[in-house]
Formats: structure tokens, C-alpha cells, sequence
């Protein structure tokens, strides 16, 4: 059954992460769970705040990533996931972003590890299965080829319900970041609420990482959560941290909708 589990997963988020990574509209707001920054206009799934759609050259940088999720429940119990990792991009923009899922369906039998390969240059992104040493590729569509297919984005929420303001630039872990709150409301009445619903996002972003180093959210339905970039090193990481392994095997991944082939391999 986990294996089952954690196939489909997998599956999932490398369609979310490789149209995120080719181009294509950045994906909607991912389905209500506890793997994932839940921030209004935050990361997409498992990106750990790298920009969707982006091939980030010139800056080049590596980091320890966290992002915990915990939901308090009626009784006073608590639930807890986390994911802990490390990502890193290099002067070219390909980006390399390792997963360890702890707690959790997917993590019963122990820490999940997936890892995440964009590579622009050679126009292929790849998952990577270290305990099965194998590597799923799929092609990165061009800049100007057509994402024919892709659903359209959900409508964001109604602004008059949302309040954004300015935190001003702080010292984050190490890199100055410029900060930004964000209040939602649902009102009363809305959803079947019997009184408003508030939300709260706080992101800081670093212009010259060109990702967010620190996120909090939290929310009355779902709980709250924290993503934190920690030990941010500036500079090119080495190269063979963005190359499949030898010993790997790769697999192409099936077409799917607005997804070209990939060419033949040299």
C-alpha cells in the first residue's frame, strides 16, 4: 500500500514540478495537507520558494530548507509533518531541491527522500528515486512553445477581503529580505461560517536570491506553517550535485497533456 501511495505521489508532484519548471502558469494552490507552505502566492508544492516557470541565472547559491506543518485539533492533540532538505541552483539556473518527508501516510515506515533536477541548459527535468537509484526525465518545453492543455489558474481571493501590507527589509538567516503580511477574510455566511475566517501569511523574500527565505502561514481549518531557508552559502555548488548519478537508471516519463516528448537520448 506505501509503495502504491508513494508511486502516485510522485507522479503528482513531478507534473506539478516539472510544468512549474517549463514554463507553463504556476500551479494553483495545492490541495489542502500539511506537505507544502501554505501561503497565499507562496511556493508551489515541494519547491521550498523556487519560482515557477523562471530559469534564475547568475545567482547562484545552496541552502538547509525546512517546512513544518501542525494542525491542532478540537481535543487539543496536535499533528505534525515535516519536510527538511536542502536545495541549491548554480550560475546557469539549474536547480537541485532533495525532500525528506518525515511523519505522515508516506513516512510510516521512516523518512521518504525524493529529489528534484531542473536542468535548463540541457532542457530536461529529472525525480530521482535514491532508494531505487532510479531517475524519471521529462523534457522542459521551450520558452515560447505553447502550454496548450494546461488547466487555468483558480481566481485569487476576493481583495476587498484582502489586506496586504508592507514589513519593510530585514537581515534573514544571513540575506536581507523584504517582508510582506497578508490578512484574508472570509466572512461570515460565505462558506456556511457562522462567524469570519482569518488567515494570515508572512513572507520574506531575498531580491538577490530571488526566492523566499522565510514563510509563516496560519489558518484557523487547516493549522499553521513555517518554511525557513538556514546555512545559505552564496556561490556555485558543485557541479555534479545537478547531474544524474551514474549508477542511476533514467526513464522517460510518460507525454502528458501540454507536454512535448523528449527527444531521443544522445
Amino acid at each position: 500500500m506505501r509503495k502504491a501511495t508513494l508511486t502516485v505521489f510522485a507522479a503528482l508532484l513531478f507534473g506539478a514540478w516539472a510544468n512549474a519548471q517549463s514554463g507553463g502558469p504556476p500551479p494553483g494552490p495545492p490541495p489542502e495537507g500539511p506537505h507544502r507552505f501554505r501561503g497565499e502566492g507562496g511556493p508551489a508544492p515541494f519547491s521550498f520558494g523556487m519560482h515557477a516557470g523562471k530559469v534564475v541565472a547568475g545567482a547562484p547559491f545552496s541552502a538547509d530548507a525546512t517546512d513544518q506543518a501542525t494542525q491542532t485539533l478540537a481535543d487539543g492533540n496536535t499533528i505534525t509533518h515535516t519536510i527538511s532538505g536542502h536545495m541549491a541552483r548554480d550560475s546557469q539556473g539549474r536547480t537541485y531541491i532533495q525532500h525528506t518527508i518525515n511523519g505522515g501516510p508516506l513516512a510510516q515506515n521512516g523518512p521518504v527522500t525524493i529529489v528534484f533536477l531542473s536542468d535548463p541548459v540541457a532542457g530536461y527535468a529529472y525525480v530521482l528515486d535514491p532508494n531505487k537509484k532510479t531517475a524519471t526525465r521529462r523534457a522542459i518545453k521551450s520558452p515560447g512553445e505553447e502550454a496548450g492543455g494546461e488547466p487555468p489558474r483558480p481566481p485569487r481571493p476576493n481583495s476587498n477581503n484582502r489586506v496586504e501590507s508592507d514589513l519593510g527589509t530585514q537581515n534573514i538567516n544571513g540575506v536581507a529580505a523584504q517582508g510582506k503580511s497578508i490578512v484574508h477574510t472570509i466572512p461570515a455566511g460565505e462558506m456556511g461560517n457562522s462567524k469570519p475566517i482569518v488567515s494570515t501569511s508572512e513572507t520574506w523574500y531575498s531580491p538577490d536570491l530571488q526566492i523566499p527565505v522565510m514563510a509563516k502561514h496560519n489558518d484557523p481549518r487547516s493549522g499553521s506553517s513555517v518554511f525557513a531557508l538556514t546555512n545559505i552559502v552564496r556561490g556555485d555548488p558543485p557541479a555534479s550535485l545537478f547531474q544524474v548519478p551514474s549508477d542511476y537508471t533514467v526513464k522517460d516519463a510518460p507525454a502528458g497533456r501540454g507536454h512535448r516528448p523528449p527527444p531521443p537520448a544522445q
